[in-house]
């Protein structure tokens, strides 16, 4: 799910909130027919540490206020509930600005396929969160494994 916003910060009502955020991640669970809580793990544009705070709260792994608790408490380590940015997030790689969510993508499909070097346990559902520029344009897919009879 791809939403558009204002560009400018200036022009928003808080500080603390991508509203693009907050809307496509709705959008993608209702399609997926899922919530957040049923996620297995995420990819979340985490371009400055405060981005993938900003994000925990906007797609509703927690309250608004809550995402340094969701760090104490180990929720989004790769053995915690909701394993985040397995991949090591968009540093790691570079933040290669437009390849940013490809590469979140193929770590959701290695995540799912049972690939990834940071390997979540027997996943299902996996969210991908890309941010264009200052919160301006947000894509959220959620991704489901199926199984398949061979």
């Amino acid at each position: 799910m791809c939403i558009r916003d204002r560009v400018g910060l200036f022009q928003r009502e808080s500080l603390t909130s991508i509203p693009a955020s907050v809307r496509a991640g709705e959008d993608a669970y209702e399609e997926a027919g899922i919530g957040p809580e049923e996620l297995d793990f995420a990819e979340v544009h985490d371009c400055f540490a405060i981005a993938e705070l900003l994000a925990y709260e906007d797609l509703g792994f927690c309250e608004r206020g809550e995402a340094g608790r969701l760090l104490r408490e180990g929720v989004t380590d790769p053995d915690g509930e909701l394993p985040t940015n397995t991949s090591g997030g968009l540093k790691s790689k570079g933040h290669p600005i437009g390849a940013t969510g490809t590469g979140q993508v193929v770590e959701a499909f290695k995540q799912l396929r049972g690939e990834a070097y940071v390997q979540v346990d027997d996943p299902r559902y996996g969210l991908t969160h890309n941010v264009g520029g200052s919160g301006g344009g947000v894509t959220v897919h959620v991704f489901e494994r199926e199984e398949v009879d061979a």
